[in-house]
């Protein structure tokens, strides 16, 4: 059994949970999740399974009181410890053992963390897709995110579709690119956060550039 690395960075853990950045290290500021879920040195890094149960607790908040939410996290997180797979399931893995049970019981009443990792199973897949279809590499336009198989950056993609550039412009332009490329493009820039200035869409495509006219009124006579 080839077992998948558990711990990504805070960018990837907030995509994953479907939180915000500010949230997920929130997780680690108020002590919210047991710290066996977390990587704190040399940085902070995240469980695939503290996303998801960082997801049950902020989406629950309505609900539950703040320490009923931590009891719950606590116990699912002890009971885990005790299986012999249990760094396996930290990483949610494609194949999860199916004897997993995530039912707590409190007072006649039952509360199912399923659902919330089900989610977060579902993302940590297209996590997997994004990196499939997106590669870096330093030989490669200094080490830009490009479209694997390719020497097209995600960013001028990405960027263009924020600009209101139609879809099938890019399509023409790029024959390759599929909604799962385009999907991958956003999955890849979200959990890897660019620094610095990005390419301007002018630079690589400048038939692109909208064209704007300037009214000018006649000044006011006195």
């Amino acid at each position: 059994m080839n077992t998948p690395t558990p711990f990504v960075p805070t960018a990837e853990a907030a995509f994953i949970a479907g939180i915000s950045d500010r949230d997920m290290n929130r997780v680690v500021d108020e002590h919210i999740l047991p710290d066996t879920l977390l990587l704190l040195r040399d940085g902070r890094l995240f469980s695939r399974l503290a996303a998801a149960f960082a997801r049950f607790y902020f989406g629950t908040e309505k609900v539950f009181v703040a320490d009923f939410r931590r009891q719950v996290v606590t116990e699912l997180t002890t009971r885990l410890a005790t299986r012999s797979d249990r760094y396996f399931v930290l990483a949610l893995p494609e194949a999860m053992p199916k004897d997993l049970n995530w039912n707590i019981d409190r007072d006649h009443a039952q509360i199912d963390v399923a659902v919330f990792v089900q989610e977060a199973w579902t993302r940590v897949r297209q996590v997997e897709r994004a990196s499939s279809l997106v590669t870096t590499a330093p030989d490669v336009l200094a080490g830009e995110a490009v479209f694997a198989g390719t020497r097209v950056p995600i960013e001028i993609i990405v960027s263009s579709l924020e600009k209101g550039i139609d879809k099938r412009r890019l399509v023409s332009s790029y024959p390759f690119l599929t909604d799962a490329h385009i999907d991958a493009a956003h999955v890849f820039s979200r959990i890897h956060p660019k620094r610095g200035r990005p390419r301007r869409i002018a630079d690589v495509h400048p038939e692109w550039t909208p064209k704007s006219s300037r009214l000018v009124r006649a000044a006011a006579k006195a």
